[in-house]
Formats: C-alpha cells, structure tokens, sequence
C-alpha cells in the first residue's frame, strides 16, 4: 500500500482531532483544521510549498479567528460554583471569640470549621453575634 501527502496530513489532521480531546484547549483543532485543508489541497495537486503556506495560512487565520470564538461560546461556564474560601463570601457565621479590633482577636465558626476573624468597620462584635462573611485575606475572614 503506497501512501501520498495528502494521506499524511489527513492522518495529522485525525491524531490532532483526537488529542484535542485530552487537551480542550482548541489550539490541536485548530492545527488539525489546518492540517484537513492541507490535505485537500495536496490531493488537489499543490507542491509541497504551496501545502506549507496553505497549511500556515489555515492554522493561523483558525488560531486568531476561530480559537477567541470557541472559546468565548463553547468553554463559557454556564452555572459557576464557588469553591473553597470563595465560598464562604455572603455566608452566615457565629462569633465564638469576641472579635476585637484593638487586640487583633478573634473567631467564628461557619459550616462547622473555625476561622480567624476581623471586624469589617473596625468595631468591636462580641461572642454569640450572627455575621456576613464579606472578605478574606489568607486564612482571615472580614465580617459584618
């Protein structure tokens, strides 16, 4: 079985196909598209640089084109869910150690786990309060 160009870069085009399956970073689709045109072309009858240029061509006009497209519509998170510290933004805590300001002091307990804690204004909130976790800095929540 003899193989021709144009085999070659329909089986490019196929392996890049696949790989963006792992990837989904749509840059392997995009030289694979590259690769499928090129491919047509050399079984239309193009030299070897006619198909580099054809191939150059698609690739970029696809990564600078298509790519931006791709990934504003297709890879846009529809429900986002926040995680770990981003989570407790707008949640309910207990103050289980006066939060004092002036001594740098001072805890709550959200979702069952222990924080360190400051006071948003400044003042003083003492043990027992319901707060809003509005901010956090590290391993420091800010509440209100």
């Amino acid at each position: 079985m003899e193989f021709e160009i144009w085999h070659i870069w329909l089986l490019a085009a196929v392996l890049l196909f696949i790989i963006e399956i792992f990837m989904t970073s749509f840059i392997a689709v995009c030289i694979g598209v590259g690769a499928l045109v090129t491919g047509v072309g050399a079984y239309l009858g193009l030299n070897v640089t006619q198909q580099l240029l054809l191939f150059a061509g698609f690739t970029l006009l696809n990564l600078i084109f298509i790519r931006p497209f791709a990934k504003k519509f297709i890879f846009k998170a529809k429900d986002y869910v926040s995680t770990n510290a981003d989570a407790l933004l707008g949640k309910k805590a207990t103050v289980v150690e006066i939060i004092d300001p002036n001594k740098l002091l001072g805890r709550v307990e959200v979702d069952g786990d222990n924080w360190k804690a400051v006071s948003f204004d400044g003042k003083a909130i003492s043990k027992g309060q319901i707060v809003t976790i509005v901010s956090y800095d590290s391993i420091v929540l800010t509440v209100k």
